[in-house]
């Protein structure tokens, strides 16, 4: 038997990258915003984070 990448690997490769980037950006805005004092913008971004890490752990789930 021959292993090969299908096209939907290679879209949940893609969005497990894409997720990843923006669960970082998030994170690191949401980190700012705290800095700053910026509650409803941290609140924003935090659930941003979560959502963006949800999707990257569902695509990862559908790799393995």
């Amino acid at each position: 038997m021959e292993d090969a990448i299908s096209a939907r690997t290679l879209d949940y490769l893609g969005l497990l990258v894409a997720a990843s980037i923006v669960a970082l950006c998030s994170g690191v805005l949401a980190t700012l915003c705290v800095k700053h004092e910026l509650r409803g913008h941290a609140w924003f971004w935090a659930a941003a984070f979560f959502g963006s890490a949800l999707v990257g752990a569902y695509c990862l789930w559908m790799l393995v």
